[in-house]
């Protein structure tokens, strides 16, 4: 069993690094640095790779340069983990705050699932804020691992088997993005239904806007308008739909 932890961040981010670093260092946690995509100034109008089209179509707007700099950042820790001999990759972005016990439980989650051969997951969110239809696996002292048929939003931490990696990055390399990359993750598990969560949170944001994802409340805000309400919901029920399936297959 070999884990590999990467950590998601900006070259100019060096504050958010030294704080990253930090609160790894105090779980001797050691982890490889991906420099992550800066999609600040990105120019969506000659970025061949965005569908402006089907981003209106599923998210109500188009897309902000940060937010497919996150998402090319993500694809690119999940395309160094293949590259590795590890098993898993746990995927984290900088602006994280760690519970205290949260290397010693990623390890036990981890061995429980493998010593259960419990195989037929491909992500695992480790920060989710709530259960929304899941279903129990194991419990873990105060944690629970669940099944999260409705995958939760919010990419702060993600353990990834390597099947998963796999399956994802085959499934958007024959796609433009069209989605922030935790849409486009609770889309893709919440149809699949190999989505897994902890809860309570084992990561959470430390309270300050994520650089690789900047002006993503913003854009939260703006799409309280009705002709950008109304794709998100169609959206986001489309995802229950799913999530429901999934859950009653069970």
């Amino acid at each position: 069993m070999k884990i590999s932890f990467y950590l998601i961040n900006l070259d100019s981010s060096v504050e958010r690094l030294n704080k990253a670093d930090t609160e790894l260092s105090k779980q001797k946690i050691n982890y490889t640095r991906i420099s992550a995509i800066d999609g600040r100034k990105l120019e969506l109008s000659s970025y061949s790779n965005y569908d402006s089209k089907r981003s209106h179509i599923f998210t109500g707007r188009d897309l902000i340069g940060a937010e497919i700099g996150c998402y090319l950042s993500h694809k690119k820790a999940v395309e160094t983990f293949l590259l590795s001999g590890s098993d898993y990759a746990v995927i984290l972005e900088d602006d994280l705050r760690l519970n205290e016990d949260f290397n010693q439980k990623v390890i036990e989650i981890i061995r429980w699932l493998e010593n259960n051969k419990y195989t037929d997951w491909n992500v695992i969110n480790l920060g989710a804020k709530k259960k929304k239809l899941t279903s129990k696996i194991a419990e873990f002292g105060n944690y629970e691992l669940l099944n999260a048929y409705y995958f939760p939003i919010l990419a702060i931490g993600l353990i990834w088997s390597r099947k998963g990696a796999q399956d994802f990055l085959e499934k958007i390399n024959d796609q433009p993005i069209f989605m922030p990359i935790d849409v486009e993750l609770q889309a893709w598990l919440s149809k699949n239904g190999k989505g897994l969560s902890v809860y309570p949170a084992l990561v959470l944001q430390n309270g300050s806007e994520s650089d690789i994802d900047a002006g993503t409340l913003i854009n939260q805000q703006k799409s309280l308008r009705a002709d950008r309400f109304f794709p998100r919901q169609k959206r986001m029920w489309m995802n229950k739909w799913n999530a429901c399936k999934k859950l009653l297959e069970k």
